[in-house]
């Protein structure tokens, strides 16, 4: 007999995610071109999916890729890359001239953490080496990482090749007392090329958040590296799909016009 399958269920802030749409709408988000359930691996015997956004104008584009945050439930009947939040942001990023991916990745608890970061890096190696199926350029890339998603953001600027043009974080987890896992420690002690990068702070988020960012901005600061620092004073966690308001809109903006430097122009 096979084994029962766990019970779909969504808790009521994934039900919020799933019905959440970003704070800004610009003319063509409706036209792009969508190719959703693409299979990047095979793990504990499910397939993970991604899904693609491409600008409506064919050939290859900059690729921005979404990496949401957790630990999630692994159980959970609406997945990251199916929240409206990244489907509306996807489509926000490909108006704009960026083909955009969401995908699920394994962070479904703190240990499981190196199973994730490695879900992420085979994320990365297949669209690459799919690159011309995808519509996308393999040698302009962009990583964005989102709340809990933070801890992958010190391995992934560690290890950022030239291919890896910038770095976004928002109201991410920015230091850890695990320094594989800090972004914070791993750019004090990185010698190699780091790509600019674009930090925004929610002001009404929860203080070990802001403070871990706080911490990394100091880091980089030491650094010199090129860095984009955006505090939303107002905002809540998750401000660019709950808070509905100019400053929101403004950091979006300016994001999108921040990918579109590094990988466009």
């Amino acid at each position: 007999m096979a084994p029962a399958q766990p019970t779909r269920i969504d808790p009521d802030w994934v039900q919020q995610a799933a019905q959440a749409h970003v704070c800004c709408r610009i003319p063509g988000m409706d036209q792009v071109r969508v190719r959703e359930n693409l299979r990047y691996k095979l793990a504990d015997g499910e397939a993970l999916l991604f899904d693609i956004y491409n600008p409506v104008e064919p050939g290859p584009k900059p690729l921005s890729v979404l990496i949401h945050g957790g630990p999630i439930p692994s159980n959970l009947l609406t997945t990251p890359k199916d929240w409206g939040i990244f489907r509306s942001l996807g489509r926000l990023l490909a108006a704009s001239g960026i083909s955009a991916v969401t995908f699920n990745h394994r962070f479904f608890a703190p240990e499981q953490a190196p199973n994730a970061l490695s879900d992420i890096k085979d994320l990365l190696a297949h669209v690459t080496s799919d690159s011309a199926n995808l519509d996308i350029d393999p040698g302009r890339l962009c990583l964005w990482v989102f709340s809990g998603g933070g801890i992958f953001f010190g391995p992934l600027l560690r290890e950022a090749s030239d291919s890896i043009r910038c770095l976004i974080a928002y109201y991410a987890v920015l230091h850890t007392p695990f320094p594989a896992f800090s972004a914070a420690t791993q750019i004090a002690e990185t010698t190699g090329r780091i790509p600019p990068i674009l930090i925004a702070r929610a002001g009404l988020d929860m203080p070990q958040v802001n403070d871990a960012i706080d911490h990394f901005v100091q880091q980089a600061l030491k650094k010199n590296v090129p860095l984009d620092f955006f505090n939303h004073a107002t905002g809540q966690h998750g401000f660019d799909s709950r808070d509905d308001n100019e400053r929101t809109r403004e950091i979006l903006l300016h994001t999108i016009g921040f990918v579109r430097k590094a990988c466009i122009r």
